[in-house]
Formats: C-alpha cells, structure tokens, sequence
C-alpha cells in the first residue's frame, strides 16, 4: 500500500524532543500523531457537524516497523477499513519521508455514542452516507 491508497492525508513533522534515550521517536508519540490523523478523519466526514453523536475510542494497536528518527516528516493515510453495527474501524498507514517508506501500521476501533445520553448507537446511516461519500465509495 502506498499514501495514495488512503483517502486522507495527515502530515506529521517529526519533533527532537520525541525521541528518547534510545535515538528514534518514543511509541507515545506513534499514539499521539494517531490521534491527531483519526480527529482529521472525523472533520473530514463531518461527524461532529449534527452534534447528535460522540465518537469514542473503545481499541487501538499500533505495529512498529522501522525507527524514526528527528529530523523527519511522516505522511499518516487514514481511511474507514470496516464498518459494524455498533462501531467502525480506521487505518492508519504512517509513512516516512527520510526512509521513504512504511513505519507503522494503527487500527482505531470507534463507538459511536448519543451525545445526549451517552449511551452507544449502532453506527448511523447518516455516518455510513458521509463515510461512503468522502471515500467515493
């Protein structure tokens, strides 16, 4: 898989400060670009838009490939890779640009809440619809 195999892009410009004693980037930091790649993701489809639903993490892995090192800049693709009943599945592929190649692989695991309530709702049509749009699927 490369970038262009996802349907969003996040850039990530690699930190000194996120390396650690070992000389490549701390696995925290892998959580954190994830993080900011999955919020990306939900502005892009509009999920906050209605108000009606909060989205939640309820899993994540994340698998290490290659060290990365400072300085650098690391491309995530994101996009939906499963839809449930009552959550969705993002990927992530983090790519870099100094070793020209994939680092890191994350699954995020979404659940879908009622804003109001906070109780879990199968994951609406209205989500399914913007997801399919967004993918051109």
């Amino acid at each position: 898989m490369t970038l262009d195999d996802f349907s969003l892009h996040t850039p990530i410009t690699v930190q000194w400060g996120e390396m650690d004693a070992y000389g490549h980037v701390n696995n925290a930091s892998y959580v954190r670009w994830g993080e900011s790649a999955r919020m990306a993701y939900f502005e892009a489809v509009n999920l906050y838009e209605s108000g009606e639903y909060a989205p939640i993490l309820g899993f994540q892995s994340i698998k290490y490939i290659a060290p990365v090192v400072y300085p650098d800049t690391v491309n995530i693709g994101t996009r939906v890779d499963e839809v449930k009943s009552d959550r969705f599945i993002l990927l992530s592929h983090f790519f870099s640009e100094a070793l020209g190649r994939l680092v890191a692989i994350q699954y995020h695991e979404i659940v879908v809440l009622d804003a109001r309530s906070g109780g879990r709702v199968e994951v609406p049509n209205s989500l399914i619809n913007s997801i399919g749009a967004f993918e051109g699927k």
